[in-house]
C-alpha cells in the first residue's frame, strides 16, 4: 500500500478518534499523570496545519536565517494541496482513491529525481517532505492514544474503550511509544529545519562548494538534500510497522517498531554529524545543527530497548 493510503488508515476514523480524544482530555483533567497524546482528527487536517515559515511576506525567517522565495513557496503549497485532495478522497473511501494516491507518489519519485530543475521543483519536494513528516508524527500520536486507552482504565472508560485493567505488558508498550514520540518530534524538527533552510537558500546552492568522491565533484548542498530525502524514505518505511502495532496491540510489534526507529534515529544523528563536520560553508551561513538534541533522542530510544 502507498504511504498515503497506509497513514490514512493509521489515523483512520477521524471523527471517532476525535470523539475518543475529547473523552481522554476529560480523563486527563481528572488525572494529569496519564500524559495523554494529542492528535489531529484526520490526515487532511494534519496537512492543513503544516506551517511554512520563512515564506516571503510572512515577516518570519526560517531558523538559521533567510526567506523562502515566492516560486518555491507556491510549489510547496501546491504539492501539499495535491496531497490533501487525494487524502480527502481516501478518507471518504472514494472509488479509485488508492490508485490515485499510488499514482501521485509515483509521480513524486519521477519528478524529484530531477529536484534541481529549479526552485519550483525543489519547493515541491520540500512541501511533500514537510507534510509527510507531519502525517507520520500524527500517526504516532494516534498510536499512543490507542495504548493510552488500553493501559489506563479510567481513560478507556471515558473515551468509550473497553476499560480492561492494565497489565505490565500494557504499560511497557505505552512507555515505548511515548519514548518514540518524544524522540520522534526532535528528529522530525531537525529534518524540517534543514529542509526549510535549504528552501530559503536554494539560490545560493552553488556557493557552498563541492566534495570530490569517486572522481566526481558533488555539491555539498545536494549531498544534504540527498541525505534528507533518504531519511524521509526511511521514516516512511516505519508506517507499516505503526499500522501493525495499532492492529494487533502486541508488545512484540511495538518492539519491532522501536528497533526500526532506533536505526532511523541513528541515521539522523549520522547526517547531523556530517553537517557539523563537513558542511562548514553552510553552517557558517546559518544551517542549524541539532547535535545535542538528536544524540539525546537516539540515546533515549536505545535505553528504551534495554
Amino acid at each position: 500500500m502507498s504511504f498515503l493510503g497506509e497513514i490514512v488508515e493509521v489515523l483512520g476514523e477521524g471523527s471517532a478518534e476525535a470523539g475518543a480524544r475529547e473523552g481522554v482530555e476529560v480523563a486527563a483533567k481528572e488525572g494529569a499523570e496519564v500524559g495523554v497524546a494529542e492528535g489531529a482528527s484526520s490526515a487532511s487536517q494534519v496537512i492543513d496545519e503544516v506551517i511554512i515559515d520563512g515564506a516571503q511576506g510572512a515577516g518570519k525567517e526560517v531558523e538559521g536565517g533567510g526567506a523562502i522565495q515566492q516560486e518555491a513557496q507556491e510549489a510547496m503549497e501546491a504539492s501539499q494541496k495535491e496531497m490533501k485532495d487525494v487524502v480527502e478522497k481516501l478518507e471518504k473511501g472514494e472509488p479509485g482513491a488508492l490508485e490515485e494516491a499510488n499514482a501521485i507518489e509515483s509521480s513524486w519519485k519521477t519528478k524529484f529525481k530531477n529536484v534541481w530543475a529549479g526552485a519550483k521543483t525543489f519547493g515541491g519536494f520540500v512541501g511533500v517532505e514537510l507534510a509527510k513528516g507531519a502525517l507520520f508524527t500524527a500517526g504516532m500520536k494516534a498510536l499512543e492514544l490507542v495504548f493510552t486507552k488500553l493501559t489506563h482504565p479510567s481513560v478507556a472508560n471515558v473515551a468509550g474503550g473497553p476499560g480492561a485493567p492494565a497489565t505490565p505488558v500494557d504499560d511497557r508498550r505505552l512507555k515505548i511509544i511515548q519514548v518514540i514520540n518524544k524522540s520522534g518530534q526532535i528528529l522530525q524538527e531537525a529534518l524540517d529545519t534543514w529542509s526549510k533552510w535549504q528552501a530559503a537558500h536554494y539560490d545560493n546552492r552553488d556557493s557552498y562548494g563541492t566534495i570530490s568522491a569517486a572522481g566526481f565533484d558533488l555539491s555539498i548542498f545536494q549531498i544534504l538534500q540527498n541525505g534528507i530525502s533518504s531519511l524521509g524514505d526511511q521514516r516512511d518505511k516505519l508506517v507499516p510497522l505503526v499500522s501493525k502495532a495499532k492492529q494487533d496491540n502486541s508488545l512484540e510489534a511495538v518492539k519491532t517498531l522501536l528497533t526500526a526507529d532506533i536505526a532511523y534515529a541513528k541515521a539522523v544523528a549520522d547526517l547531523n554529524s556530517h553537517i557539523s563536520s563537513n558542511m562548514k560553508t553552510m553552517t557558517d551561513d546559518g544551517l542549524p545543527t541539532r547535535s545535542t538534541e538528536v544524540q539525546a533522542a537516539y540515546s533515549t530510544l536505545v535505553a528504551a530497548s534495554a
